[in-house]
Parts: structure tokens; C-alpha cells; sequence
């Protein structure tokens, strides 16, 4: 009952795993945050570029809201891959 109990009041004190994820993902966002290196910078900059332009790019296309149709042909075209003939 002791090791029940022990366990309980650790994670109301917050020292259980989470508290380790939550720690090492704050870690992780700070130092992209703060890029200490000319290289950890250019990165960054890429990196935060390339996610402006996929999110223009997915607003661009499904503005509306509207799925694009992917049936075999489509399929076939992106893969060039024959559709099978049944």
C-alpha cells in the first residue's frame, strides 16, 4: 500500500513521466527558439519558410474546403502505374 500511495503523491506533485516529456519538449522548443550557431539559425530560417509555404499552398488549394477526387486514374497517373483491368 506504501509503494500505492508513494506513487499517487508523486504524480499529484507532478514528478511523473510527463513531467520528464514536458520538460524535454520545452527544452527542445527553446533551443529552436534560440539557435546558438549560424547553421542552427540558417535551419531554422529554412525550416520556418518551408512551413509559410505549405500552409499558403494547402489555403491555395482546398479554400473552399473542398476534397480533391481520387479515384484509380487519379492513382494510377500519380504512381504511373496501369490501373489493373478487371
Amino acid at each position: 500500500m506504501g509503494e500505492l500511495s508513494s506513487s499517487a503523491g508523486k504524480q499529484a506533485r507532478g514528478d511523473g513521466p510527463l513531467r520528464a516529456i514536458l520538460s524535454s519538449l520545452g527544452a527542445f522548443l527553446a533551443a529552436g527558439l534560440r539557435p546558438r550557431t549560424p547553421l542552427a539559425k540558417a535551419i531554422m530560417l529554412v525550416l520556418v519558410i518551408k512551413l509559410i509555404g505549405i500552409t499558403a499552398v494547402r489555403i491555395y488549394m482546398v479554400a473552399d474546403g473542398a476534397q480533391p477526387v481520387v479515384d484509380a486514374d487519379t492513382m494510377a497517373h500519380v504512381f504511373g502505374v496501369l490501373p489493373a483491368e478487371h
